[in-house]
């Protein structure tokens, strides 16, 4: 019995999973399987939605994050700027989010990594 559950829990592990990917065009081109190149806008911040396919369906939390920290200042403070919202939910088997580079990111390439349980999914997006 224990066996046969363990394959159970090892098989459903290996099909539960996450696959990110951009919603619509704004202004993303796919350059390779994960990765995409974003026109910024050049006086404002750049918004583009994110949308993630769960397997497991129903109701789950996914955590946002990227690979690094990026900073604003508006010349007396400075603070971490998230260019991904941190935390979203899943309905029915989708989970969406917000993506917003701003200006001064151009020329950097932003991985981002969205995940829950143990699965998990990366996407790169080159700003230009």
């Amino acid at each position: 019995m224990k066996k046969w559950l363990y394959l159970v829990l090892t098989t459903s592990a290996l099909y539960s999973q996450i696959e990110i990917e951009p919603v619509g065009s704004y202004g993303l081109k796919k350059v390779g399987k994960k990765t995409y190149v974003l026109k910024l806008n050049g006086s404002r911040q750049t918004l583009v939605r994110l949308t993630g396919k769960i397997q497991d369906g129903g109701y789950q939390r996914v955590v946002w994050k990227t690979d690094r920290k990026y900073w604003w200042s508006n010349g007396f403070a400075k603070d971490e700027f998230k260019v991904v919202n941190p935390y979203t939910y899943s309905s029915n088997g989708r989970v969406n989010t917000m993506f917003g580079p701003l200006p001064e990111m151009k020329g950097k390439t932003v991985a981002i990594t969205a995940s829950y349980g143990r699965h998990k999914d990366k996407i790169y997006i080159k700003l230009r």
